[in-house]
């Protein structure tokens, strides 16, 4: 797992992943109508709630780095959604205050099942119809090693992956009252559509890839697939 410090950890970046598709922002927005409010939570660099918050949907990211908040609201005045410093385990928000919570690689970062029953608590508590959490996928086998290699001389890649099975064994003994379970594929080999250039090429597909990619992934096999979207229909 990452160390303590994970403002310095991932203030070396945040400029990647602010120049990154916001892959899960356009995977949201392929299953949800822009008509329900959002909350990004532990939302880093922010790019899937502003993408959201862009295209109309009533969005906003909480995350525990005020560092980091700060530092969005300076550098996108004028497209970023409302951002509060939130303690994930105890938020300082109403009950129900949304209709859907995300978080995308944040209980990669905790081996303690207990934890990550107490995050899913508080994000039902504060969450009307759906819960999503995406996690790295341990079908992957080239993802893990590969992750085993970077996360020798970087910390960010010090995290942990999850099987379906044991997703579902989290969550049904979480307690939680809840619908349905679903999980849906992410990530992967079919998001090279996304850039702007393949191999030095111009892209064709790009300006539409955001709309195709999403509904791309679920012909993927899952050893190729990169992370789990995991959707929680509360009751």
């Amino acid at each position: 797992m990452v160390s303590c410090d994970w403002t310095n950890i991932w203030s070396r970046h945040i400029e990647t992943y602010l120049n990154s598709p916001p892959r899960c922002g356009y995977w949201l927005a392929s299953l949800f109508p822009s008509n329900i409010s959002v909350l990004e939570i532990a939302a880093g660099s922010c790019r899937d709630c502003r993408y959201l918050f862009t295209i109309g949907f009533d969005a906003r990211g909480c995350d525990f780095d005020q560092k980091t908040i700060e530092y969005l609201l300076t550098k996108y005045p004028l497209s970023m959604p409302p951002l509060f410093c939130e303690d994930a385990f105890a938020f300082s928000f109403e009950d129900d205050i949304v209709d859907l919570s995300f978080s995308n690689g944040f209980w990669i970062l905790f081996n303690d099942n207990e934890k990550i029953k107490s995050l899913l608590h508080e994000q039902a508590r504060i969450t009307r119809k759906y819960i999503i959490t995406i996690v790295h996928n341990a079908d992957n086998k080239k993802l893990i090693d590969s992750f085993f290699l970077k996360a020798k001389s970087d910390p960010l890649y010090d995290i942990r992956f999850f099987s379906k099975n044991e997703l579902l064994s989290i969550i049904s003994d979480s307690d939680i009252h809840f619908r349905t379970i679903k999980l849906n594929k992410f990530g992967g080999k079919v998001d090279i559509l996304l850039n702007k250039k393949i191999k030095g090429y111009f892209n064709p597909i790009n300006p539409i890839a955001k709309y195709i990619v999403p509904r791309l992934y679920k012909y993927q096999s899952w050893k190729y697939t990169e992370r789990i979207a995991c959707i929680i229909e509360l009751e």
